[in-house]
């Protein structure tokens, strides 16, 4: 028997004697059952590929010996709310691709360190205590080559209790090869240095960072395809450092934004400015451009629209009178854009 699937049984305990009569089992799926443990006779299956023990609300842990199961490369875990640790060796899943969990107390950050095969995405949410940086400093995320998509959730909470979150940002550098990011409740933009290295990054996603006064430097990123920035509330001018440039006098060669297709900007009540260099090329490629529920800006005249295909200006009260169709001082610099919404 290579599978074995028992879904939704009401099954409290796996037999140990059958167990080791599934030697060469590949596939385990034990989903929505009511196992309380599971014996430790699990880790004779070398050869198991993908265990889903998810939605067993009563299971409280696992034993030492899935540690032993060196072929593992799926653990699915989700729904498991009881689960109040994973064992110490979880290092040892050398072969472990793809791993499923809830934000309990169960998964550590530091228990990926050594799991450098891990692929696909991993969201760490609620970062924000006095230990997490050293949990994620374990975790090497540096090394994890293989991920392609990283979701961060800091602690929401007022200015003061944030200052610990500036060694939690530093400690977060993925791996080059990242391809998506989003960063939810950060205040730290000045230790986001690394983004600058996320030379495969397509998808950006920045939500929440209500005290921090400016964006982070974004306009060399090589690859980067959408950006969605919301809810920035202490923001009130988008210059030169957006793009890249240290100061406003620095000669900068090349294309600021090269592939940037959508752009989404939203609840940045503070808003006023959108600067940009007009020597410079910027956005070229960008054909979707969104601003909501930011009241005071005043102007998009610096940025090159001439490419744009969609344009959505929505709850931004000076733009709309800008912008509003026939009347508008700036209505014959949009009024070419096949999808216009305005308002």
């Amino acid at each position: 028997m290579r599978t074995l699937t028992l879904l939704d049984s009401s099954i409290t305990t796996i037999s140990p004697g059958s167990i080791m009569q599934m030697k060469c089992l590949r596939t385990l799926n034990f989903s929505g059952n009511k196992l309380n443990e599971v014996p430790k006779e699990i880790g004779e299956l070398i050869h198991l590929r993908y265990m889903d023990l998810s939605w067993n609300r009563v299971l409280k842990e696992l034993p030492d010996a899935v540690c032993d199961l060196c072929n593992l490369q799926t653990l699915v875990l989700e729904w498991c709310g009881q689960l109040e640790k994973l064992p110490k060796a979880m290092g040892k899943l050398i072969n472990l691709k793809h791993l499923y969990g809830d934000d309990d107390e169960a998964l550590k950050l530091g228990d990926l360190g050594i799991m450098d095969q891990l692929h696909g995405r991993l969201s760490i949410r609620y970062l924000g205590n006095k230990d997490d940086a050293s949990e994620i400093e374990k975790a090497q995320l540096g090394n994890k080559e293989h991920l392609s998509h990283l979701r961060v959730f800091f602690q929401e909470g007022d200015e003061e209790q944030r200052k610990g979150d500036e060694e939690i940002v530093k400690a977060l550098q993925p791996h080059q090869n990242l391809e998506s990011l989003d960063i939810w409740w950060c205040q730290f933009t000045e230790s986001l240095y690394w983004i600058k290295s996320l030379r495969n990054l397509r998808k950006l996603y920045l939500y929440g960072w209500r005290f921090c006064e400016f964006l982070p430097s974004l306009g060399k990123l090589p690859s980067l395809e959408i950006l969605d920035i919301r809810e920035m509330k202490k923001v009130k001018k988008v210059g030169v450092e957006f793009l890249g440039i240290e100061e406003e006098e620095e000669q900068v060669s090349g294309i600021l934004f090269p592939k940037l297709k959508r752009l989404s900007f939203e609840s940045m009540e503070n808003w006023e400015e959108w600067a940009f260099v007009s020597e410079i090329t910027i956005m070229p490629r960008l054909s979707e451009l969104r601003i909501e529920s930011c009241p005071k800006l005043k102007a998009l005249r610096t940025l090159t629209i001439t490419a744009l295909r969609t344009l959505t200006i929505s709850d931004c009260r000076i733009l709309e009178g800008e912008y509003e169709k026939g009347v508008g001082k700036e209505w014959h610099n949009i009024s070419h854009i096949p999808n216009l919404t305005i308002g």
